[in-house]
């Protein structure tokens, strides 16, 4: 078979196109501006709070037919772009106030399946409005996943997630905050700190042993059921089973459907791929473990669990292979936060 000049030029192209994607290292963001624009803004100014975990990008997403990984790092700084957004949607008539948010988590990841990519985005922050002695008064807060789903994800995904977040702002710019809480500037730095008092299970100076089938009877320190004995994995720190006292009798539990568990006043968390409890250790006002965590997740276990989705987002270049990591308990919804890697170490098998 003869091949012209100019076919084979032509395959050459969309060769050197293609490595050519597959090596970039980065993807832009910018947060598009709405067509439509509230009819009245009381804010001209937006401070940004950034307290995520890594500042250094806003994830990982797949670039090019060999979908390299790239981390999504934005050309103009995020502060700027929320500005920005703000000043475009005045219509012209808004008031001189000044609105700051307390940013957590801005994060997209890809997860490529057989037919199909999922694209997520998964935004979590606080809002508040400043009042007219110096202090600040929450606004709003947002905790959401967005999920797509395509052969080509990334463009569509990052369409939604900045849809989400224009929203969250435009939605709140035309309403004032109650004055019933208020903050100072120093407050709202170290807010994460401030929301974990109100909660039991960061303030209490003891835990209640028990079950807890979800994040909120944990958070809230009211068990389901009492613990009657645990087996530990061999000598490891892991709880494999767990039992109640039924009849004078020890009866086996089904881990499915608990979240959680306080054994002699040490929390264990539940996690799924190892199907055992690990020990939470708190520290510096917060709770931290180690455990084995997949970058194949369901998209419902994500939607369901929120926070899980940044999991995902920190373990794209991982491969399908579990993986251990340092995490931390997210407050807001029980979600785990990955920080670093720390090796494979034999942890609990599925009993």
């Amino acid at each position: 078979m003869k091949y012209s000049l100019k076919n084979i030029l032509l395959f050459c192209g969309i060769i050197t196109a293609s490595f050519t994607t597959a090596q970039k290292k980065t993807e832009d963001f910018s947060i598009s501006l709405p067509d439509q624009k509230p009819e009245k803004s009381y804010y001209k100014k937006l401070k940004l709070i950034d307290a995520r975990t890594d500042t250094t990008s806003l994830g990982i997403v797949q670039k090019g037919a060999f979908n390299t990984k790239a981390k999504v790092v934005p050309a103009t700084p995020l502060s700027g772009q929320f500005q920005n957004l703000l000043t475009d949607l005045d219509n012209g008539n808004a008031e001189d106030g000044t609105v700051v948010m307390y940013l957590k988590q801005l994060y997209f990841a890809e997860l490529t399946g057989a037919f199909s990519e999922h694209g997520y985005c998964y935004f979590q922050a606080y809002l508040f409005a400043k009042n007219d002695d110096g202090t600040y008064s929450y606004l709003d807060k947002i905790d959401s996943v967005i999920d797509h789903s395509s052969m080509d994800v990334t463009k569509a995904t990052m369409k939604k997630g900045s849809d989400m977040v224009s929203n969250f702002i435009s939605r709140n710019i035309s309403k004032k905050a109650a004055t019933t809480d208020q903050y100072s500037f120093t407050d709202l730095k170290n807010f994460d700190n401030i929301e974990k008092q109100k909660l039991t299970l960061y303030n209490a100076s003891e835990l209640q042993d028990g079950i807890y089938p979800d994040y909120a009877s944990f958070r809230d320190q009211k068990p389901a059921k009492e613990i009657a004995n645990v087996k530990f994995y061999g000598k490891s720190s892991k709880i494999i089973k767990i039992y109640e006292a039924e009849e004078g009798k020890e009866k086996e539990i089904r881990k499915n459907n608990i979240y959680a568990i306080v054994y002699k006043g040490t929390p264990y968390l539940h996690l799924p791929i190892e199907d055992a409890f690990t020990p939470a250790e708190k520290k510096d006002g917060d709770f931290y473990f180690t455990g084995k965590i997949k970058s194949t997740a369901k998209t419902g276990d994500v939607v369901l669990a929120s926070a899980f989705f940044g999991i995902i987002g920190g373990l794209i270049a991982s491969g399908p292979s579990s993986t251990l990591f340092e995490q931390k308990l997210d407050y807001m919804n029980g979600g785990f936060i990955p920080l670093k890697e720390v090796g494979n170490k034999r942890t609990a098998p599925q009993p």
